[in-house]
């Protein structure tokens, strides 16, 4: 399984989908003009690393600003994480700029029922 690596840019998050080391990294600003182009690789990696997960899955996402079409994929790719919870051990951190961005990551949590680390990212 191939990893990916992405550099960020001042709309596309920095992503790290690094298999052998069992994390998964969204970080920066998500506000591509298609966001489908951006999310399907991740959401296709994301499918066959489920199939066979690392004995632990961590993933850091820690974004300042993204869309509402972001926020759709990330409600994707969040809830194909929920087939690792008997998989393997999953810690999910999600790192907050303000009230805001702290309540759409408890939101998150609480939709797709997923345990979630919260922390302030100033």
């Amino acid at each position: 399984m191939e990893n990916i690596y992405k550099e960020g840019t001042s709309k596309l998050p920095k992503i790290t989908l690094d298999y052998q080391k069992g994390l998964i990294e969204l970080i920066g600003r998500s506000i591509p003009e298609d966001t489908d182009q951006l999310f399907r690789p991740l959401i296709n990696w994301l499918v066959d690393y489920v199939s066979k997960p690392q004995p632990k899955t961590t993933v850091n996402i820690n974004l300042e600003y993204f869309n509402s079409s972001s926020a759709k994929y990330l409600t994707r790719l969040l809830n194909k994480l929920t087939y690792l919870e008997n998989n393997c051990v999953l810690e999910i951190n999600w790192y907050y700029v303000d009230e805001e961005s702290l309540e759409e990551g408890e939101d998150f949590a609480d939709i797709l029922d997923l345990k979630m680390n919260f922390y302030s990212a100033s």
